[in-house]
């Protein structure tokens, strides 16, 4: 049995506490030991000690929990949200509804407050002492009227919602938390507004968070399933959180119920769509890939889940507004011969009817399971989230210095007699060559692969070298990843490379959905990546697409391409009017693919950056134990907080994705460019009176713009590899003076033990050796205190 989430941080306050008691025993030891000059530097470290602890111990018995939902178009995520709540708050309907994000924090007093946005239309203000209903109906209004405003206002500021409320979440679960938390539930905006600028604030805070990912069961057309597939990995990218602090719900899972075989429907449905989640997932973020594995897909029903609460309720008026809309929505999961039992009108239900009602939809919407699934997801999740960052805080605070000091302090007096001390002096230089060359050949390790990279592909651009560079990466990243210690982190450094790959997938989804629906002459771009495009610029798409049906640019068309002669005026007229709708195309195209892909860029960039962070990460913790191995009694850190600074300055420069067109005087008035020639009306000798042109097939369109994508991968690689090994430099400047700043610090201490302390052998045996070894168990105590991954672990015997 693992221990409860409190015990996990009251654990983590208890070593705390244990370490001053440890720092005071030693002070007071050591305090009469030495001169009066050293007094100062040790009133001054337990002073930084007492604050960080008090700073430490308000963190671990105040965290904030923060559960963030989200989910594919109509999945019920709104619904969820009111189950966590345990009330109608947040407006649920069949279309798309959450436009915004909710910000839900728990509180005795209702209120709610609509915050002050840009070309905000709605009513903005603040509501204390509010009713359930009233909170759902303004949320209403306002997310209609952004949703209806945004058609035309691409730009228009997402509405912000903070909602006070005591929702049931926190009164299940508080006996398992720190007494202080504070709990806040984030309902995500839909797909449709989640690249917007605006929404990066909330984001943001996803990534301190746990998350709920929740996916429409009912949907059973393949096309709009695809699509599903694609959302649920478009939001786990979006989150820019780690898949194993998600939880994915398979909702509205009860639609089997209607089979006859439901059990084996609901069982193949589960380890169908399980295994599709992961494979996407595993293709688009293969740096979780063992995160993926471990991945908590379950089921759930929420809302027969939210009526058997609702049913449940102290007031009978909701009670019964539950039961008649259980009988009314729910019917057919209630068990017959309950049914059979029930009055026919709800109002006339007894509490036994309620109560046996209630039991069987909680039971029959998994929803004891949901509960088991997410106390067990926040006891795992919740102390690493917030408890390594509190530690590194504290080290870096005080814990650090202390322990520095100590060994330090006490190594250095052992080692500051006459016989001794030239002796200690030749140490420090073979300890900084030693050091120097150990932090020399880790860092050449580092910025081999890199340095190669940008080598050969400086080569490339001068024609000496005809590998495709990428590949060239690709390698010099596999081969990182099997080298010591890198290969500890080796699935971790894929988005180094893997950005090709999504920046094709990305334009590939746009351009087959424009294929599949040529082909198909039904317009079918309900795809993710559509949704990062201007909404107006996707509807002159539409438009297009289907002037093009009309125009007879049929399947056989789109698929082989065609050769055609026009003679007729109205033949000839029909190809120019086919030659401006597939120009339009391209320009149409052109204007949604561009702004799609400096959206996938953003998120790219991202996995870039949390890459070189895992990979600095992992070479800070190299050469802190290498450094140490070296020289032991300096007690050296490189603490990743205050080393590890990746800049997030990292862009990739666009060129335009077309190509000289021009288009006839008499078609247009004026040039633009576009990527290619779409179609060529060329005239035959003047006794002749046809027109000739070739339409190209889809698959030349596509293979012309994939072409174009491929053109400026060289460009940004030669980006990314010069941002890179610029942020290797800063790092060994970093480390460098770290560690020339710890072994001259260790030299002065030397020489101020030399003038200011005198010890005889005696002194030296029964005193200062048995300081030492306690300043070295005092060191390693504090080293100990981020073992509470451990600790949670222990049984509670």
């Amino acid at each position: 049995m693992t221990k409860k989430t409190y015990e996990v941080f009251q654990a983590v306050e208890n070593k705390a506490m244990i370490l001053g008691g440890y720092w005071d025993n030693f002070k007071n030891e050591i305090i009469s030991e030495l001169p009066e000059s050293y007094h100062a530097e040790i009133d001054e470290l337990s002073n930084n000690l007492k604050t960080a602890l008090e700073s430490l111990i308000d963190e671990l018995r105040h965290p904030t929990l923060i559960l963030a939902t989200t989910g594919t178009t109509s999945s019920g995520k709104s619904t969820l949200v009111n189950l966590l709540c345990g009330a109608d708050i947040v407006p649920t309907a069949v279309s798309e509804m959450s436009a915004g994000a909710v910000t839900i924090e728990y509180s005795e007093e209702k209120a709610l407050i609509i915050q002050e946005t840009d070309q905000a239309s709605w009513e903005c203000g603040e509501w204390r002492n509010i009713s359930d209903e009233e909170i759902c109906q303004r949320l209403e209004r306002v997310m209609i009227s952004y949703i209806d405003n945004k058609k035309n206002q691409s730009n228009l500021a997402y509405p912000k919602f903070i909602i006070h409320y005591p929702f049931r979440l926190l009164k299940e679960y508080e006996r398992d938390l720190p007494r202080g938390v504070r709990v806040k539930l984030l309902d995500l905006p839909g797909l449709s507004y989640v690249g917007d600028e605006s929404n990066m604030e909330v984001i943001r805070q996803c990534r301190e968070a746990l998350c709920f990912v929740t996916y429409n069961s009912q949907e059973t057309d393949p096309q709009k399933v695809r699509s599903l597939l694609l959302q649920v990995v478009e939001q786990v990218k979006s989150l820019d959180a780690s898949p194993d602090r998600m939880l994915f719900i398979l909702n509205r899972i009860d639609v089997f119920r209607d089979d006859k075989d439901w059990i084996e429907s609901e069982k193949r449905f589960v380890e169908k769509t399980t295994t599709s989640i992961k494979h996407e997932l595993r293709v688009q973020l293969p740096e979780y890939t063992q995160a993926i594995d471990n991945l908590d897909i379950i089921k759930l029903s929420t809302l027969p889940a939210l009526l058997a609460l609702q049913i449940r309720s102290d007031n009978q008026n909701d009670s019964t507004i539950a039961c008649r809309d259980a009988d009314r929505k729910c019917g057919q999961l209630i068990e017959e011969t309950i049914l059979e039992d029930l009055p026919r009108k709800a109002e006339n239900w007894s509490s036994q009817d309620r109560l046996r009602v209630a039991e069987d939809l909680w039971k029959k919407s998994y929803a004891e399971e949901f509960q088991e699934y997410l106390n067990n997801h926040i006891t795992e999740h919740f102390p690493k989230l917030v408890i390594p960052p509190v530690i590194k805080r504290f080290n870096v605070s005080a814990g650090n210095s202390i322990a520095q000091w100590a060994v330090q302090t006490t190594t250095t007096i052992l080692n500051s007699s006459e016989e001794n001390y030239q002796q200690e002096i030749n140490k420090i230089l073979e300890i900084k060559s030693s050091l120097e060359d150990f932090l020399k050949v880790s860092d050449a390790n580092l910025r081999k692969p890199f340095e190669k990279i940008n080598q050969q592909f400086g080569e490339y651009i001068s024609r000496q070298n005809k590998e495709d560079p990428i590949n060239i990466l690709t390698e010099a990243i596999t081969d990182l990843q099997f080298t010591e210690p890198y290969n500890e982190i080796e699935e971790k450094l894929v988005p180094l490379y893997d950005w090709k790959d999504a920046l094709g997938r990305g334009v590939d989804q746009i351009l087959e959905a424009v294929a599949e629906s040529l082909e198909k002459r039904i317009v079918t771009l309900d795809y993710p990546n559509f949704k990062k495009a201007d909404p107006l610029k996707v509807r002159l798409l539409e438009g297009n697409l289907r002037r093009l049906f009309i125009l007879g640019y049929s399947f056989d068309v789109a698929k082989n391409g065609q050769n055609v002669v026009a003679k007729t005026l109205q033949e000839k007229e029909n190809l120019k009017e086919k030659n401006r709708e597939l120009n339009q195309l391209s320009y149409n195209l052109t204007q949604i693919i561009s702004p799609v892909l400096e959206k996938i860029v953003k998120q790219e960039i991202n996995r870039i950056y949390e890459a070189v962070n895992e990979l600095f990460i992992c070479h800070l913790a190299y050469l802190e134990k290498g450094s140490n191995e070296r020289a032991p009694d300096y007690v050296i850190r490189f603490p990743e907080s205050e080393l590890n600074k990746v800049k997030r300055d990292l862009n990739f420069n666009f060129v335009e994705f077309d190509s000289d067109f021009e288009i006839s005087k008499e078609e247009y008035t004026k040039k633009f460019r576009t990527w290619k020639h779409w179609l060529w009306i060329v005239p035959k000798k003047e006794k002749l009176s046809s027109d000739n042109a070739k339409i190209p097939s889809i698959g030349k369109i596509l293979a012309d713009w994939k072409e174009q994508l491929k053109e400026i991968e060289p460009q940004i690689l030669k980006q990314i590899i010069e941002w890179l090994i610029a942020q290797i430099d800063d790092l060994k400047k970093n480390v460098d003076k770290t560690q020339s700043d710890i072994l001259d610090l260790y030299q002065d201490r030397l020489e101020k033990a030399r003038q200011e302390i005198t010890i005889d052998y005696e002194h030296k045996q029964n005193v200062w050796q048995p300081m030492q070894q306690k300043a070295k168990r005092l060191e390693q105590e504090f080293s100990n205190l981020d073992s509470f991954q451990e600790e949670a672990n222990l049984s509670d015997n």
